[in-house]
């Protein structure tokens, strides 16, 4: 989704007046729904400000002023330009040539600090999450210091979103991305770590529905023969991405040629690249013929497009990337929806499937923890486990019926 449009204005606040009726000249920042204004070195009278922003403008002291705001306005133009997402707490450090508030105690303050931190270094994504949390919190309630975070808040906090619908899971990431916040803070010396909430706070942690399918709609996924475009390209990188280690769609869309070397693709995680500076370590994939075949079919034709696949062109930047991949998956976990009916799968079969289904699938065929965790490019077991189905219900059956099978 792309961010609400920044405008740029300016404000006469005639609240208060000298004794002359000068009144202060104030720049006006909006981005809906949040407005804010800086004082200028300006001062006009309510006349003299109907003058200055008039077309046909005569007095020379008047003119002055206008060029001065004129110039004000240019650069605050040029910084938002920039700021991709756009931040206030940005905005203020470039415009005012300093650290907005550096020990300013406002939570707000700490998130849309991180917030730009993860921008500049490409990881959109989390960007965004920390923004939903953000949004979140402010929904609970505003402005806010790191004082008000204790216990008894979090707990508050919690209660809240599980009235309003929020799953555990969802939960634990708001709540993990908060803490995550404070910490910060801590480690700037900006308050106690004696204040420290979460020790006395435990944090929900959710199971989440496993999402890999089952042997017998997968064999359907992999014989199915589409009859239109569409569907072709969708079931293609959604077995893609089954067939090369539950592959990301994320790093599908940035693949390149030369990530691949004969019968094997190479890769390192996009979420690994922008998060971590050292031990980068590629995934390295064995291409079964089908996938083979997909690449043939989908790949990308246009000589001056440095990428495998059509989905992302040349020099675009973090923010539309992501779009990019959003949109696409979107796309095509419609197509798979569709395809999902016309097979009669009962279980859902969006693109995160795949991953689960990769992993899960080479469980079941006695495949190793060590060797699932490296193909997901996994630095703990612990998150591999979680990607791990539990056994099916039919081959709980298998094994219930060898209790009697002596």
């Amino acid at each position: 989704m792309e961010q609400e449009k920044v405008t740029v204005s300016f404000f006469l606040d005639a609240s208060r007046p000298s004794s002359e009726g000068q009144c202060l000249i104030k720049l006006n920042i909006y981005q809906r729904p949040t407005k804010k204004r800086y004082a200028t070195k300006y001062h006009a009278t309510p006349d003299e400000w109907k003058k200055i922003t008039s077309s046909n403008l005569r007095d020379d002291e008047l003119k002055k002023i206008k060029k001065g705001l004129r110039d004000i306005e240019e650069k605050a133009d040029k910084i938002i330009e920039k700021l991709v997402p756009f931040s206030f707490v940005a905005f203020e450090e470039q415009f005012f040539n300093k650290e907005a508030a550096k020990h300013s105690n406002t939570l707000q303050y700490w998130f849309e600090k991180y917030i730009v931190q993860l921008n500049q270094s490409g990881q959109i994504g989390t960007s965004i999450s920390y923004k939903t949390t953000l949004n979140s919190i402010n929904g609970f309630k505003k402005k806010l210091s790191l004082h008000d975070i204790t216990p008894a808040f979090l707990l508050d906090y919690e209660n809240y979103m599980l009235k309003d619908g929020k799953s555990v899971s969802t939960v634990g990431i708001y709540m993990r991305q908060l803490r995550a916040i404070i910490n910060q803070a801590i480690d700037a010396n900006v308050i106690s770590s004696d204040k420290y909430p979460f020790k006395k706070y435990q944090i929900p942690a959710g199971r989440n529905i496993k999402k890999a399918l089952s042997e017998a709609d997968l064999n359907k996924l992999l014989t199915y023969n589409p009859k239109s475009a569409d569907k072709q390209k969708a079931i293609d990188f959604w077995l893609f991405s089954y067939l090369c280690n539950g592959m990301n769609f994320a790093d599908i869309i940035e693949l390149k040629p030369e990530n691949i070397n004969g019968n094997y693709l190479h890769f390192i995680r996009v979420k690994t690249k922008r998060t971590k500076k050292k031990d980068l370590r590629p995934i390295r994939v064995g291409l079964n013929p089908k996938a083979i075949d997909i690449i043939k079919r989908q790949k990308n034709t246009v000589p001056a497009n440095p990428y495998l696949f059509p989905v992302l062109e040349k020099d675009l930047t973090p923010l539309t990337t992501k779009h990019r991949c959003q949109r696409f998956i979107k796309w095509v976990n419609n197509k798979m929806e569709s395809i999902r009916k016309e097979l009669k799968i009962e279980q859902k079969i969006g693109t995160y499937s795949a991953r689960h289904s990769f992993s899960t699938v080479l469980k079941r065929k006695g495949v190793s923890t060590e060797f699932i965790k490296e193909s997901l490019g996994h630095s703990s077991s612990v998150t591999t486990e979680n990607y791990l189905d539990s056994f099916t219900d039919d081959v709980k059956l298998e094994y219930a019926n060898l209790l009697t099978q002596l």
